[in-house]
């Protein structure tokens, strides 16, 4: 066997095996609005990252501690406790303390506090902030950027 088909063979190699280990990855989506779920969701199972969507932040830190997440994504206008708080609950549990944590809201679309909206994610614990107005390609970039798959 050539040289050339020998790495040819060990690339593809690598590459399904990337794949497998990026496709076992989980991501808990805490989001009170059933359709931004079903509008970004297709975009996340395009890597066969499997979602588990939570309608509240009581239920999404519920679920988290279930499933232990490799990434949650959260909204932060919600009924009940708001995101932020959540997060800081979320983060003060020792099994979750770890898991990187998307902001994923339209809080900067309503009242255009971009920067301020921004801090105050970071100033939670989170790890990154998106607004919902960027779209599903700025969503993917943010959780690729954890989960370290490529963009497609």
């Amino acid at each position: 066997m050539s040289v050339s088909i020998k790495r040819s063979k060990q690339n593809r190699q690598a590459c399904r095996l990337q794949e497998n280990i990026m496709a076992n990855k989980k991501i808990v989506w805490v989001e009170d609005d059933e359709e931004v779920i079903s509008a970004f969701q297709p975009y996340l199972k395009t890597h066969k990252w499997e979602v588990f969507p939570a309608p509240s932040a009581k239920e999404g830190k519920a679920l988290a501690q279930k499933v232990k997440p490799d990434l949650i994504i959260m909204d932060i206008i919600m009924e009940g406790q708001h995101g932020y708080a959540a997060i800081k609950d979320i983060k003060s549990e020792p099994v979750l303390t770890d898991v990187p944590i998307i902001v994923f809201s339209g809080i900067t679309h309503r009242w255009g506090e971009t920067t301020a909206s921004r801090q105050d994610a970071l100033l939670s614990e989170a790890d990154e902030f998106v607004d919902k107005s960027e779209g599903p390609d700025v969503l993917l970039g943010a959780v690729t950027k954890y989960l370290g798959a490529q963009v497609a």
